[in-house]
């Protein structure tokens, strides 16, 4: 994956987690090999979170506030299950 369209993939996720508006109408569905977890609040530390033995390591956003997980698809529902995720620190985007 190119470098800008990673920056284009982060900028559009922590826009959503940002402006906490209404959900929009779905779109149709794309079959999708990962699934974003933004976090809700700004970080100052990047950390990692381990999930089944697999550790998924974040990227910041562009204005180095945010962390973003891109967790694969078969690994999302225990990613889910986090603390962080459980607590609203982390969020599903979209």
């Amino acid at each position: 994956m190119s470098k800008k369209k990673l920056v284009e993939l982060r900028d559009e996720a922590t826009a959503e987690v940002k402006k906490a508006a209404p959900k929009k109408a779905a779109a149709p569905a794309v079959k999708k090999d990962h699934t974003l977890f933004v976090s809700s609040e700004e970080e100052t530390v990047s950390f990692p979170i381990a999930v089944m033995g697999n550790t998924i390591t974040p990227m910041w956003d562009s204005q180095r506030e945010h962390l973003i997980w891109r967790v694969p698809t078969a690994l999302a529902a225990r990613f889910a299950m986090h603390e962080f995720v459980v607590k609203g620190r982390i969020v599903r985007e979209g």
